[in-house]
């Protein structure tokens, strides 16, 4: 570590961060703008930056005529807030810049000829206790380690008078439950996915990477002891690589796993079927698939939420009407999976089920059934499917599945499970991968067939019209009478 005085004066951040040239970009570029992540591998001094980061940005305030400003500097909980941050600052700070007081909260208060500044040190595990709170400057340690809620709380907490912009500076490895929404904001390269709601800021958002080799206080052996690590750990801890990182599901990921739909030609006698996960609130995700023998391509997504359920019905059928043969007929879909939780919600009389299946068979196409919703076996079933390339995904017109398959992460109390992730302003969620899911798992389930699946099949057995016709009413009628107990007249399509 470098000193930090020179013949009893206070370092400045250019000396300070010399030996680091990242360091100094990350100074640099904070004074330019208001939302700053610094961030990538292990070892590169992210956490010493953030906290001298605090102490100039105090002196600069000072600089301005402003006094006793107030800084955040947090991490996700306590204990990492006294391991990272508080346990530093007592070896590192002088005595003659100021002092730091530990009582039931523990700030760090410069000396009056510095400016009286504050440096607050706190802890993320309930952002709520600030609610009344205000901060010239926020620096979060770690910022992957937060939902995307909490950073949204802390912005609401820049305000301090004489300040017109605060600032906002965080630093992070890869990975964690925000590694999302992190990576959207600030590392995505031309920001594809940025929230709307900030788009006003975008260009105050500003990534500096870092990595150990920047670092000269590390030792050789710290990174060549990085290298070893499992490739997951070592792509992001050594690397810095956003786009794999330790705890990932989808360990693998690449966009060379994905596919261009221009590059396939889906042959009209392929089998294929509509998978969905049913929301409101939350986006509803509906998949169509196809099978050429061991292959198969998921080709088309709806993602949306707001939509009622005759809505969404329309908005199927509407889409599945582009799936035409050389005599612009409509395809057959063998089956539509459809989420449990849209068999369990009733709007009025009908389930949510019954309501998207009685308006799609009116346009001949199938009920939606059950799906199989066995978690671990279906995520491992599109783990093994992807990443030995019996799975295909159009990239281009399925873009929010393939937005969401390489953020997902294991669930850290069910290894073998994927983390499940809700849908929020700025969060994609998991919906994605939930529709996706399950179009793959109940097709490809060992277990009997889907009623509709095996109705579909005698139908197409069947050689007499007549006899066609007989069996599709009575099957019709026979599955609204079992459906919960309600009773529902089936009529005729050339009777309605």
């Amino acid at each position: 570590m470098p000193s930090t005085q020179t013949q009893g004066r206070l370092i400045s951040p250019a000396a300070l961060f010399s030996s680091n040239i990242r360091q100094l970009e990350a100074w640099n570029s904070s004074l330019s703008h208001r939302f700053l992540l610094y961030g990538g591998a292990a070892g590169g001094g992210k956490s010493f930056f953030l906290r001298w980061w605090c102490v100039f940005y105090l002196l600069l305030l000072h600089k301005r005529g402003i006094k006793g400003a107030s800084v955040m500097l947090a991490c996700e909980d306590y204990p990492s807030l006294l391991d990272r941050q508080i346990s530093k600052i007592r070896s590192e700070f002088p005595s003659s810049l100021g002092t730091l007081k530990e009582g039931v909260t523990r700030d760090f208060i410069l000396h009056e000829q510095y400016g009286s500044g504050q440096i607050l040190l706190r802890n993320l595990d309930d952002p709520a206790k600030y609610l009344s709170a205000e901060f010239a400057g926020i620096a979060v340690d770690e910022l992957t380690r937060n939902r995307k809620e909490v950073f949204d709380f802390l912005r609401l907490r820049l305000r301090w008078p004489g300040v017109p912009d605060p600032r906002f500076v965080a630093g992070s490895n890869p990975s964690g439950e925000g590694h999302s929404w992190v990576k959207q904001l600030w590392v995505e390269e031309g920001k594809p996915n940025f929230p709307k709601e900030l788009e006003k800021l975008r260009d105050e958002f500003y990534f500096v990477p870092a990595k150990s080799s920047d670092n000269p206080f590390l030792s050789q052996s710290y990174h060549d002891d990085l290298e070893t690590l499992p490739p997951d750990m070592a792509k992001a801890y050594a690397d810095g690589s956003w786009d794999i990182f330790a705890g990932q599901y989808f360990d693998f990921w690449d966009m060379k796993l994905t596919v261009h739909s221009a590059d396939i030609k889906l042959e009209p006698w392929w089998p294929r079927w509509i998978s969905g996960d049913w929301g409101f609130k939350h986006p509803s995700a509906i998949y169509w698939h196809a099978r050429n023998d061991d292959t198969i391509f998921t080709y088309r997504e709806f993602h949306r939420a707001g939509m009622d359920e005759d809505q969404l019905a329309r908005e199927i059928v509407s889409l599945s009407n582009l799936d035409v043969n050389a005599q612009k007929e409509r395809l057959k879909f063998n089956a539509f999976f459809l989420s449990p939780d849209a068999f369990a919600k009733r709007t009025s009389q009908n389930t949510v089920a019954q309501v998207i299946g009685n308006e799609m068979h009116v346009h001949g196409m199938p009920y939606p059934v059950l799906a199989d919703n066995d978690r671990v076996g279906g995520a491992r079933l599109m783990y093994q499917m992807l990443k030995n390339g019996y799975w295909k995904i159009c990239r281009d017109t399925c873009p929010k599945l393939v937005q969401c398959l390489p953020t997902l992460i294991r669930d850290p109390n069910k290894l073998e499970d994927v983390l499940k992730v809700d849908a929020t302003d700025g969060v994609l969620g998991d919906d994605a991968y939930d529709g996706a899911r399950y179009g793959l798992k109940s097709y490809l389930r060992s277990r009997e067939k889907p009623e509709e699946v095996k109705h579909q099949e005698k139908l197409q057995s069947m050689q007499d019209p007549h006899a066609r016709f007989l069996y599709e009413y009575k099957y019709r009628a026979l599955r609204e009478s079992r459906s919960n107990g309600i009773n529902q007249r089936v009529v005729p399509r050339w009777a309605r």
